[in-house]
C-alpha cells in the first residue's frame, strides 16, 4: 500500500479556521485499481470516501478515493511511513501535526519546503496558523460558545420568528438563506428554529 501511495497517492491539506485538515488520497486512471485500494483499506478498518470520477479535456479519466476521518488518516499514515520514500516527509508532517508536536505554522513551513524542493506539487502557502491542533480546536470551541451566547442575546420579534419558521418548513430555506433574508446570524436563526 505504501509503495502505491508513494506513486499515485498524496497528502491533501486544507486550511480551515484555526486548524489544518489532512486527508490521504489514492488515485489512478484504472478504476479497478482504486477500488482494490478502497476494499483493502476498508477491510483494515479505515473508512474511505466514495469513488470520485475526475475528467479533464485531453487527459484520461481518473478515479480517486480519500481517507479523511482523523483516526483513519493517522493509522494509515503511520502504517505507510516506514515504507514510503517520496511522500515520507508529507506523512511525517501530517503525523507531527495531528499528534500535537508542531503547530500549523511549522507544518505549513515544512509543506512549503517540500513544494520548493519539487518533492510535492502545489503552491506555497502564506498563512498564519500559530496553534497546535488541540489549541485550534479549543479556540473554535470558545468562538462557538461566544456566538451561542451572542445569539441568545438578540431579541427577535415573535412575528418575525414565526415567519422564519414558516420560510424554513414550507419554503425549505436553509439557515444561510434565512440569515441573508432576515439579517440575523445563522446562530440566531438556529436558536429560533430550535426554540418553539
Amino acid at each position: 500500500m505504501a509503495g502505491y501511495f508513494d506513486g499515485d497517492g498524496n497528502v491533501g491539506t486544507e486550511v480551515v479556521r484555526y486548524v489544518l485538515k489532512f486527508k490521504l488520497r489514492f488515485s489512478d486512471t484504472w478504476k479497478a485499481q482504486v477500488l482494490t485500494v478502497k476494499s483493502f483499506l476498508n477491510r483494515e478498518g479505515i473508512p474511505t470516501s466514495a469513488l470520485w470520477h475526475e475528467t479533464s479535456e485531453g487527459r484520461l479519466d481518473a478515479y480517486r478515493i480519500d481517507v479523511s476521518a482523523l483516526a483513519g488518516v493517522l493509522v494509515a499514515a503511520k502504517a505507510m511511513l516506514p515504507f514510503c520514500v517520496k511522500k515520507a516527509e508529507d506523512l511525517r508532517i501530517l503525523i507531527d501535526y495531528l499528534e500535537g508536536r508542531v503547530d500549523g505554522n511549522k507544518a505549513i513551513e515544512r509543506l512549503n519546503e517540500e513544494v520548493r524542493t519539487g518533492r510535492r506539487s502545489g503552491y506555497i502557502r502564506d498563512l498564519t496558523l500559530p496553534y497546535t491542533r488541540a489549541q485550534g480546536i479549543r479556540n473554535k470551541e470558545l468562538e462557538n460558545a461566544r456566538k451561542a451566547r451572542a445569539a441568545y442575546a438578540v431579541n427577535v420579534n415573535p412575528s418575525i420568528q414565526e415567519q422564519i419558521r414558516k420560510d424554513h418548513t414550507k419554503g425549505k430555506l436553509s439557515y444561510v438563506r434565512l440569515s441573508r433574508k432576515y439579517g440575523y446570524s445563522t446562530s440566531v436563526i438556529r436558536r429560533i428554529l430550535g426554540a418553539r
